[in-house]
């Protein structure tokens, strides 16, 4: 799997000179240069097509391309690691429903790069026009809009930590993790199945589960592995003798009366069982329906994917 970089979209743009624009650029494509010889398979992958970025208002890509020899070879070489593939296709189809909508701000502006890195664990660049951008680490606000049991919509806000560079000093910061990513991690829903016995031995999983998993939506991989890291967590602390239902790591519900006939599932003997416990995760309305087992102290997992019946 390559390592992710995301151009962030709110770091040009701005009112600046050329000559501030041309210094910025050669530190992104400096920061490139040393990421590249750690890993060769970077991939750079911008908002919208990389030539027709405005880097400064009224100065385009192409002419800054167009500026100078070394410019040109520069080009030359963001363009070896670019990825044309906009990142606003791996957010979901349906990731704009009201339920499980997903939203990343930094400084109270939408930033789909900085979400888009949190999402998929990489790492945002930026053009280094302004001090903000100078630090290996951003923190953005991510608000998630979600339907409760009730059926009212409530806002869930939260800061999170993206990785970040704009200079060669700050990329030299995630240096381990440039080199490293990807490689012994689960970055696929198959692996994830895969794996699962040795990662999970609290869980057991019904088989059309290895269907959900195999088919996941990529940017549905990293919540849905740190969902079942909760499950997991909580099963194996749970004191069966003194509580029926473990301490959740996370939001953990029934399924509302009215929807609780699809939640039948037929289990590993044969027998048809309610498996209405759930999780969520986002973007989109996603969830993990299981049940308890306690007599094995064990959750069983039926289903993992869009939210039953929509």
């Amino acid at each position: 799997m390559s390592v992710l970089l995301f151009f962030n979209e709110l770091s040009y743009g701005t009112a600046v000179s050329a000559q501030e624009v041309d210094e910025a650029m050669s530190n992104l494509v400096e920061l490139l240069r040393t990421a590249h010889r750690w890993r060769p398979d970077l991939a750079l992958i911008t908002q919208v097509s990389l030539k027709s970025i405005e880097l400064a208002k009224g100065y385009y890509i192409t002419q800054w391309i167009a500026a100078s020899e070394i410019n040109h070879t520069r080009w030359l070489f963001i363009r070896t690691i670019q990825n044309s593939a906009p990142f606003g296709s791996v957010f979901p189809d349906d990731a704009d429903d009201a339920d499980g909508d997903v939203e990343y701000r930094y400084d109270q502006r939408p930033a789909e790069a900085i979400g888009a890195a949190h999402l998929l664990d990489g790492l945002v660049v930026s053009l280094c026009l302004d001090l903000k951008w100078d630090r290996p680490w951003l923190v953005a606000e991510r608000l998630i809009l979600e339907e409760k049991e009730s059926g009212e919509l409530e806002i869930q806000e939260n800061s999170v930590n993206v990785r970040h560079a704009a200079t060669k000093s700050n990329v030299e910061s995630h240096e381990i993790w440039v080199r490293e990513a990807g490689k012994d991690q689960l970055n696929s829903g198959a692996a994830i199945w895969d794996n699962r016995e040795g990662l999970f031995p609290c869980l057991t999983f019904l088989p059309d589960v290895e269907v959900n998993l195999r088919g996941l939506e990529v940017v549905w991989i990293r919540p849905v592995l740190d969902l079942l890291i909760k499950l997991e967590q909580a099963i194996s602390e749970w004191k069966v003798k003194n509580t029926p239902f473990p301490e959740w790591k996370t939001e953990i519900t029934p399924e509302s009366d009215t929807r609780r006939h699809l939640c039948m599932f037929t289990d590993l003997d044969g027998e048809q069982r309610l498996f209405e416990l759930h999780g969520r995760f986002a973007p989109g309305p996603g969830r993990l329906h299981f049940r308890l087992v306690p007599e094995d102290r064990t959750a069983r997992v039926a289903y993992i994917g869009r939210k039953l019946g929509i």
